[in-house]
């Protein structure tokens, strides 16, 4: 049953689409519904997409509480992907770091994730391009591979972008990068044994492995 208020159900259920009107040059459509029951009387405005309206093709008149549920659905839809678009506005997100601002703003899991995924299948999220873009970050860090990957990881890019981080890394040579961040931040290779231990450590917390930064130190050395 539909709700008038969060209280009140009713019974005897009549549903009318009053009007159809086009608006944002076309994009959009809203509809006026009126529900009665009763003496109770509501008026619904809902905002479906273009490509929405046609596929659920509503006509005015009467619907069925079915009919009309669908159309709710739609237009939550549509509410969610245009708070999606300008989220997006402001920064590139992955489907998985949108999915979840949406959910703070309101929108269930459900309708965010398929907001996402339609904004992704729009093209307005794509995951290769600021995966691009974020690795640009995180080498301009002087930060190692182990690092980079777990940073995709946090950022939420899914298993299909995850899948070519590979090929992006494997054409970079980490090991003058560690040698250049050796060198911004110890001058030279450390004599003190302790030292130098730290050091390594520190190193592979920027993600280098330990034969990249053994390697590192003896390009420093004999330079």
């Amino acid at each position: 049953m539909i709700a008038y208020s969060e209280q009140q159900f009713c019974n005897g259920l009549s549903i009318t689409l009053r009007s159809i009107t086009s608006q944002n040059n076309g994009s959009e459509v809203a509809l006026r519904i009126l529900i009665e029951c009763d003496e109770h009387r509501e008026e619904r405005r809902l905002i479906l997409s273009m490509d929405q309206y046609l596929e659920q093709k509503p006509t005015k008149g009467e619907l069925t509480e079915e009919a009309f549920e669908a159309l709710e659905a739609a237009a939550e839809l549509c509410r969610a992907i245009r708070a999606g678009e300008h989220l997006l506005a402001y920064g590139g997100n992955t489907v998985q770091m949108l999915m979840q601002k949406l959910i703070r703003r309101g929108f269930s899991r459900a309708v965010a994730m398929q907001a996402a995924e339609e904004l992704q299948r729009m093209g307005v999220i794509n995951e290769r391009r600021d995966m691009e873009r974020e690795l640009e970050k995180c080498l301009h860090k002087l930060w190692g591979a182990k690092r980079i990957n777990a940073q995709m990881w946090a950022r939420g890019f899914g298993v299909d972008a995850m899948a070519e981080l590979p090929s992006l890394l494997e054409s970079i040579d980490f090991v003058p990068r560690c040698a250049a961040l050796i060198r911004k931040h110890y001058g030279e290779v450390p004599a003190d044994g302790d030292e130098q231990r730290r050091m390594i450590a520190w190193l592979a917390r920027y993600g280098y492995s330990l034969q990249e930064i053994r390697a590192a130190m003896r390009q420093i050395q004999t330079t």
